[in-house]
């Protein structure tokens, strides 16, 4: 009798298996069969799964970003500045989590390809459609300035964080001058979108 796959479940297993292969060697040094090995499949059924590294790196990209709007999704509609603010800084520390060794050993090498760009820029519009909403809501309740365009207003906030996620990626996003920087980077925010 043949042996049934839960395919869904055996793509994840891959997909954790590449993730952690990238991490402890790099995109450029893992190779297709270190994947298989630490997957617990055979080479040929890898393929099955992909059609080689660089899908597996978007999909490690489309996994990532997909997970980091589910759980911003769940963050309930602020009412206030002060609840934007704090949902501001749960969407930091979701992203933060790993970001290093994630962005520049695991998923940078996928930043090149014009599909992951096509995944990272359709997140990214997806967030500032989704922030442009709240600052809209925020403006009209007088919570925020009323003055800029709700759109720009998200788009500058998100460029910002750029700036911060990368700052703490590159130096040490636990230690207390990082919590200082990124503190002060959202009391800056605060007082932009008060005006």
């Amino acid at each position: 009798m043949p042996k049934i796959v839960d395919k869904d479940k055996m793509r994840a297993e891959i997909l954790e298996a590449a993730m952690m292969c990238f991490a402890r060697t790099g995109y450029q040094a893992t190779k297709m069969t270190d994947i298989a090995r630490a997957a617990g499949v055979a080479k040929g059924t890898l393929y099955l799964y992909c059609d080689g590294k660089d899908d597996l790196i978007l999909s490690l990209i489309g996994q990532y970003f997909d997970g980091l709007r589910g759980q911003i999704t769940l963050l309930p509609a602020p009412q206030t500045l002060e609840l934007y603010l704090d949902g501001l800084r749960q969407t930091v520390i979701l992203a933060q989590r790993d970001m290093t060794s994630l962005i520049f050993e695991v998923l940078g090498p996928g930043f090149k390809d014009p599909r992951a760009v096509e995944i990272i820029d359709g997140f990214f519009d997806w967030l500032a459609r989704h922030w442009a909403e709240h600052f809209a809501d925020l403006a009209e309740a007088q919570e925020i300035r009323a003055d800029c365009d709700p759109m720009a207003l998200a788009r500058a906030v998100i460029a910002m964080l750029d700036g911060v996620f990368l700052h703490l990626s590159l130096f040490d996003a636990g230690s207390k001058i990082a919590t200082l920087r990124r503190e002060t980077a959202f009391t800056m925010i605060a007082s932009g979108l008060r005006g």
